[in-house]
């Protein structure tokens, strides 16, 4: 097309010598210009040009914000999943008290011990068990809270629940 050349160059400059770069806000300023053809045919060259000028300044800002953003949220990003150094110590604090907590599941009565188990060895929502076994929600939210108020007697402050106990705790 005969005004590759100089929107090239524009986005040069967009791009700071960037030359991917340019070449990516060219690429996708004439996919717009495609998507949009049977508007732009019927445009004089002059009017095109200025049409694929502003479109490419417009990408490239877009391009620009995205980019700052993602700069911004990096640090949070990298704070969030960096890998922490293991504790052997708390991790092994963590599988004694899940282990004891499976005990007292498994010392729990018939009922009570299915609901648990449900919920937190197969991750079932309480709507999912209810129907399973052919119960109220109500019921599974009063054998869960039963269950967690057992868990956390005989366990003391070692009790995995956090916050609440909301139907989502799990040990």
């Amino acid at each position: 097309m005969v005004h590759a050349p100089r929107l090239f160059g524009r986005a040069c400059v967009l791009a700071r010598g960037d030359r991917a770069l340019a070449e990516d806000l060219v690429q996708a300023t004439f996919e717009a210009a495609g998507r949009t053809w049977q508007t732009l045919g019927g445009m004089t060259e002059e009017q095109l040009r200025s049409w694929l000028w502003s479109t490419l300044a417009n990408i490239a800002a877009g391009s620009f914000r995205r980019e700052a953003a993602f700069r911004d949220r990096m640090p949070r990003i990298e704070v969030r999943y960096r890998n922490t150094p293991v504790d052997p110590s708390e991790q092994a604090f963590s599988a004694i008290v899940l282990e004891r907590c499976w005990r007292i599941i498994r010392e729990m009565p018939p009922r009570q011990h299915t609901v648990a188990m449900l919920r937190w060895q197969l991750d079932m929502k309480e709507a999912e068990i209810a129907a399973l076994l052919g119960v109220a929600e109500k019921t599974v939210s009063a054998q869960l809270h039963r269950a967690r108020r057992k868990l956390i007697g005989q366990l003391g402050a070692d009790h995995p629940f956090t916050g609440g106990d909301g139907e989502g705790a799990s040990p």
